[in-house]
């Protein structure tokens, strides 16, 4: 009986799921065809404002913040300004150098990334993995490692989520909604 209720969920799930995939089709096919494709480059170029927050249950700790972003592209260099602005008062501005070796391969540098960004992009998925030091509220720095994940979030959006690591283990999460500014 069990098995027989688990392949009926399966089914009816796998059903839904296609319904799904039918239905958000023909309308992602209508952006893409009215809107550029969704890139790094093409997304970050301008302005972007975003609402974040950074959460790391093994450190107790939990951070809101708003970023602004000033992005110029030359074709093959995308300079990307954030200025960050946390709840708690404290105020950064990191500096993204990003460059474009190839279809979907990019490569980053920021004064506190160690090394560089490595950057990918497949579909309308952007990945980035690099090893920064992060300052702390009390002037103190840790090196840590993020994995990055940014899609297209409705118009005029995208989504980064990002898992921070220590030493190989996942010790926080990052969050952020950036919304196109168009003036």
């Amino acid at each position: 009986m069990t098995n027989h209720l688990t392949r009926k969920g399966l089914i009816v799930g796998l059903a839904c799921a296609g319904m799904l995939a039918a239905s958000v089709a023909p309308a992602a096919a209508s952006r893409k065809s009215a809107a550029a494709p969704f890139s790094l480059e093409t997304f970050f170029a301008g302005r972007t404002e975003a609402r974040g927050r950074f959460e790391s249950g093994i450190a107790g700790v939990e951070r809101t913040f708003t970023v602004k972003t000033r992005g110029t592209w030359n074709g093959k260099l995308l300079v990307l300004i954030e200025d960050i602005f946390y709840d708690d008062g404290q105020k950064e501005r990191k500096t993204w150098r990003i460059t474009k070796l190839g279809p979907g391969q990019y490569v980053g540098e920021r004064d506190d990334v160690v090394g560089t960004a490595a950057i990918s992009q497949q579909g309308e998925t952007i990945s980035l993995d690099y090893t920064a030091d992060v300052s702390g509220k009390d002037g103190s720095t840790t090196r840590v490692r993020f994995a990055d994940t940014i899609v297209p979030a409705g118009p005029g959006g995208a989504h980064n989520t990002a898992t921070v690591y220590k030493y190989f283990l996942p010790v926080g999460s990052v969050d952020i909604t950036f919304r196109k500014l168009h003036r």
